[in-house]
């Protein structure tokens, strides 16, 4: 399976998701609610969605890529209901960029981006199991390019740079919580920048 199929299955994985926890959440009310302040300990996660990719501006260079799928696979731990750390997974997809040559001749370029990050996490309570997230830290970016013509230009590479994102949460239920995260991974090379939307589920222990 593709990932554009991967991310156009999200709303249904998450609709399943949401429908079983709903039903056993119905069926353990009382253990739900007693359970709603229990959010620290470890977890792990999942999102899918889209990636915003794109070489740096240089001129008339030509465009940015079109937006890949992305799929983030993660784990953490909650420290405090505020306060925990988190580790992670993305691949961000693939980016393209034309040039032109010194012969005036267009030279395309291709590579597949994907990054590792550790980031300091937060989480803000509003009420009735909903949550605003955030989280900081450093992406430790890698694109893995093709060799090209032009022999002056390459997307590949690797870069660690800052890593920031906010999010909303939503509990279903002492377990099982939706997800919606907005991504920011920095350059994950000299010449490409990266950030993410994705929605999913996380698994609490």
């Amino acid at each position: 399976m593709n990932m554009r199929n991967l991310t156009r299955s999200v709303p249904h994985l998450l609709g399943a998701l949401a429908l079983a926890a709903g039903l056993g959440s119905t069926a353990h009310a009382a253990d739900a609610a007693s359970a709603a302040t229990d959010v620290t300990g470890p977890y792990v996660g999942i999102g899918l969605g889209d990636s915003k990719l794109g070489p740096r501006s240089e001129g008339n260079d030509g465009s940015h890529g079109d937006r890949p799928g992305a799929a983030k696979f993660y784990g953490g731990y909650r420290l405090t209901d505020t306060w925990g750390v988190e580790a992670g997974w993305v691949q961000l997809g693939r980016v393209h960029k034309d040039t032109t040559a010194n012969d005036g001749s267009k030279v395309q370029h291709n590579g597949d981006a994907h990054s590792l990050y550790l980031a300091g996490t937060g989480r803000v309570a509003l009420g009735a199991g909903f949550s605003l997230t955030g989280k900081a830290g450093v992406s430790f970016g890698r694109v893995s390019a093709k060799e090209s013509a032009d022999t002056g230009f390459t997307l590949g590479g690797s870069k660690a740079s800052p890593l920031l994102g906010i999010g909303a949460e939503y509990k279903v239920n002492r377990n099982i919580a939706l997800t919606f995260d907005l991504d920011g991974y920095g350059n994950v090379s000299d010449k490409v920048k990266a950030g993410t939307a994705t929605i999913g589920a996380r698994y609490s222990f």
